[in-house]
């Protein structure tokens, strides 16, 4: 945002709960509004993809998920940002995105 852009509505009407203890009220007002803001993605179906044929280019992103007995490190962050940086690009652009969600052959969540 812009410094002279004016905060959204919904920055404005953010509240903290005054008798909260302390320590927990900034807290508590950023997970109420996480909870409105996905309930608002849940109601617009933000992250759905609808593959029907509607003249829309279709674009998939994959992205090779590490194995879980590997040790982590940036360039997985790295590599997982760059797809996720792509398949939103990609759908500003207007094309059907699909970045699926999946689980690898030991259960693990995975995007795949």
């Amino acid at each position: 945002m812009a410094p002279s852009e004016a905060p959204t509505s919904e920055m404005t009407d953010l509240t903290v709960n005054p008798t909260a203890p302390k320590g927990t009220a900034k807290r508590d007002a950023l997970r109420a509004n996480e909870i409105a803001v996905q309930a608002m993605w849940e109601k617009e179906n933000v992250f759905e993809s609808d593959a029907a044929d509607d003249g829309k280019e279709k674009f998939i992103v994959t992205f090779p998920f590490p194995y879980s007995n590997g040790h982590l490190h940036i360039g997985h962050a790295f590599s997982l940002t760059k797809s996720v940086f792509r398949a939103q690009f990609e759908r500003h652009m207007g094309k059907n995105v699909l970045f699926p969600f999946a689980f690898h052959c030991t259960g693990m969540p995975i995007q795949a």
